[in-house]
């Protein structure tokens, strides 16, 4: 049986349940997905079929996509958010130089990262060539960009790879660029106490994968899908 025809065939059973899948045909499915992934030009039938099937398991999982639309007002927040606590700084003087007497600044360098962090994806999904569908959690119920899964299947993989890096760092490069500022301003390192935190995460996650979610898990994964790849080339 051939890859669409298994494809078909999964889709047939998805369709029926998607909440009740077995753990057998969940895999098998992702199996091909990895196939696909290191095939120089997989098939645009096959891409479509597997595309249609994530997306059933993808809105049983994590529920329904928003309009993208919905980014601007992400983006206000996290914006004055991050203003805010500039201004704090700057107006008022706010030094404190140790993170857990200050729960006011904290929540606001914290309220930045929750908005902010969708727009990770948005940038990394522009420079690699992956579009979007729309907003939706992810599964640490933040917000995040529901990946249009063709263009991702057709992505090449080290563009794939660079993606969730890119992705995957964002939260920890924006925070610690925004608590450089807020040094300048009055010596204040919230922000970049919260931004080394999140970088030594997301190496860890980077580094040994296995069953960590987020963008670096799936760094660590596609990893290995760049390695497989460059081999079949090779050969």
């Amino acid at each position: 049986m051939g890859i669409l025809e298994q494809l078909q065939s999964i889709h047939q059973i998805v369709e029926r349940d998607p909440a009740n899948l077995d753990l057998k045909t969940r895999r098998q499915f992702w199996r091909i997905v990895g196939q696909l992934k290191r095939m120089e030009s997989p098939d645009a039938n096959v891409i479509a079929k597997a595309s249609q099937i994530r997306d059933l398991l993808y809105r049983e999982r994590l529920g329904r996509t928003i309009s993208l639309n919905w980014l601007f007002l992400w983006l206000l927040c996290g914006v004055s958010a991050i203003i805010y606590y500039l201004w704090l700084l700057l107006v008022q003087e706010r030094v404190t130089g140790n993170l857990m007497d200050d729960y006011d600044l904290g929540a606001l360098v914290a309220g930045a990262m929750f908005f902010l962090y969708p727009f990770g994806r948005l940038i990394a999904g522009a420079l690699m060539g992956i579009r979007f569908d729309g907003i939706s959690r992810d599964i640490y119920y933040l917000p995040t960009l529901k990946i249009n899964y063709p263009t991702y299947l057709l992505a090449s993989p080290p563009n794939r790879l660079w993606f969730f890096f890119l992705a995957g760092y964002w939260t920890a490069f924006s925070m610690i660029g925004i608590g450089i500022v807020g040094y300048l301003l009055s010596g204040e390192w919230t922000a970049i106490a919260f931004g080394l935190l999140l970088a030594f995460g997301e190496t860890l996650a980077a580094i040994f994968g296995g069953k960590w979610g987020g963008e670096l898990g799936h760094f660590h994964r596609e990893l290995q899908i760049v390695r497989d790849w460059k081999q079949n080339l090779t050969s």
